[in-house]
């Protein structure tokens, strides 16, 4: 009878005690974030020791876990690339889970997660100072690992294969996510429905709320949403713009829809102290839920597709039609041409919204509508208009750079303005008589020089009329001319 009390105590203390010592989804994730965050991975900077180590560690969790390699027996993929005059060989770990359907496994979606961050520098003691990229990027590698495991975990199996993928060099310029895009695979980059990028989730605590950015560039995208948000509830801030600064550009800039899943800039960014300790681990937990739920849904669903709107010519370039804000100083002044009739400026101001219609990458329509004020000395005494002022320019590109960041143009175009209020001082109104007239309305040209950077705009502009604000004695005949310096901000 002792025997067998005790055979049975040993059998469940076999059984019970792995049990017990599982670990949670939210003690795996402050496990992975506390191992690829340590001072002993080095800040998992290029040449370091411990980029090899985060390499092998992440190998280990994808074959432990059960995801299938990349390419025959090997979750990698190797690149070689330059930093200045040294050649250096970077290495994307992947792993898949093949999808089950005869048809739709052909079709992919990404989910990826830069590992490098910036090494280590040296104090003036000779000790190291690093930086161990807690919440950048062991947080997004962490929820990387955890999302796979979800899905291998669960009892349907997704539809579409899945990739999953921690790339390298992203911190040097996106260059282990280029280098995927652009190298030869076992599945085109047609094939590639959907790319997630995990970079920086461990906040989620503080910014209450998780931002899926791009996420709009997918049809149907709120009717996935909304099933996601059935398996696992979270905030989300969503949008249309792809992400340039994380791994989404390269697949994004490709026309295909890319994701940055991110809880903000709110830890100590490309700081010493971005350590594991400060991260949000239960936060982590619900985004990697709510990503392995929407992932399923998406390898799930009859189609997965693009927006109407969004192509790679849209991701570059932005929306066809966009909105903006838009303000200018300069001066305004009356001046006849051909004689030697000049009159000193007035100061000019001018603010109001404006937009824009891109034709090509070449061409676009810019029309803004303005309150302006203008005006000149007429006979030494002040002339003011207040105005609404509507220019309609062509605007020709004549550089553009790649990325769709920098730009310069020039453009020429008609404007209207429908003075609302003319004033003119009584010194002037005894000199010019009574009888002058004032049309209420303005016609004429303006030429614009400007460049763009992001969703600023600089411009210089040059308007000339070519109908009269009123008419002196006699034959005289004056025009309004107008130059401005412009700012404008894109919504």
């Amino acid at each position: 009878m002792t025997k067998n009390f005790t055979l049975t105590l040993l059998i469940l203390f076999t059984v019970l005690i792995p049990l017990f010592a599982q670990e949670s989804l939210q003690q795996r994730l402050e496990r992975h974030v506390n191992v690829l965050a340590s001072d002993s991975l080095e800040g998992r900077g290029l040449g370091t020791e411990g980029r090899l180590r985060t390499i092998q560690y992440i190998e280990n969790e994808m074959q432990k876990m059960g995801l299938q390699p990349f390419q025959e027996d090997s979750y990698f993929h190797d690149f070689y690339f330059k930093v200045g005059l040294v050649n250096l060989q970077g290495r994307n770990v992947v792993g898949i889970i093949p999808g089950k359907d005869p048809v739709l496994k052909n079709e992919y979606i990404l989910i990826g997660a830069h590992f490098d961050h910036l090494g280590y520098d040296w104090y003036q003691d000779g000790s190291k100072k690093i930086y161990p990229g807690g919440d950048d990027n062991a947080s997004g590698v962490a929820g990387l690992l955890e999302t796979a495991r979800l899905i291998l975990q669960a009892e349907v199996q997704p539809k579409r294969s899945l990739v999953f993928i921690a790339f390298d060099a992203e911190e040097s310029g996106l260059i282990g996510a280029e280098y995927f895009v652009n190298a030869e695979k076992t599945f085109p980059n047609e094939a590639i429905k959907a790319m997630f990028s995990l970079d920086m989730i461990g906040m989620l605590s503080t910014v209450k709320e998780l931002e899926l950015k791009g996420w709009n560039t997918l049809a149907d995208a709120d009717e996935l949403l909304a099933l996601a948000q059935g398996r696992q509830a979270i905030p989300v801030k969503r949008g249309f713009e792809i992400e340039r600064h994380t791994d989404t550009w390269p697949f994004g800039s490709r026309g295909i829809p890319a994701v940055h899943v991110h809880t903000g800039l709110k830890s100590p960014y490309h700081k010493p102290e971005d350590k594991a300790d400060l991260l949000d681990y239960d936060g982590m937990a619900k985004i990697t839920k709510f990503l392995a739920g929407l992932t399923m849904e998406m390898a799930n669903a009859e189609t997965l597709e693009p927006a109407r709107n969004f192509n790679a010519t849209v991701a570059v370039y932005g929306k066809p039609l966009k909105f903006g804000a838009q303000f200018g100083i300069g001066s305004s002044r009356n001046i006849n041409e051909t004689s030697s009739y000049r009159e000193f400026g007035l100061g000019a101001i001018e603010a109001g919204l404006y937009s824009r219609w891109r034709i090509s990458r070449t061409f676009e329509l810019a029309v803004s509508t303005l309150y302006d004020l203008n005006g000149s000395l007429v006979e030494g005494e002040r002339f003011r208009r207040h105005s609404i002022t509507v220019p309609a320019l062509i605007r020709a590109n004549s550089f553009y750079a790649e990325d769709g960041l920098f730009r310069l143009f020039s453009g020429v175009g008609p404007y209207f303005r429908q003075h609302v209020r003319q004033r003119l001082s009584e010194g002037a109104q005894e000199v010019l008589g009574p009888l002058v007239e004032f049309p209420d309305q303005e016609w004429g040209i303006s030429f614009q020089l400007g460049f763009q950077v992001s969703k600023i705009t600089v411009t210089t502009e040059w308007r000339s009329a070519v109908t009269q604000p009123f008419k002196l004695p006699g034959d005289t005949e004056i025009y309004n001319r107008n130059f401005r310096v412009g700012i404008a901000y894109e919504f």
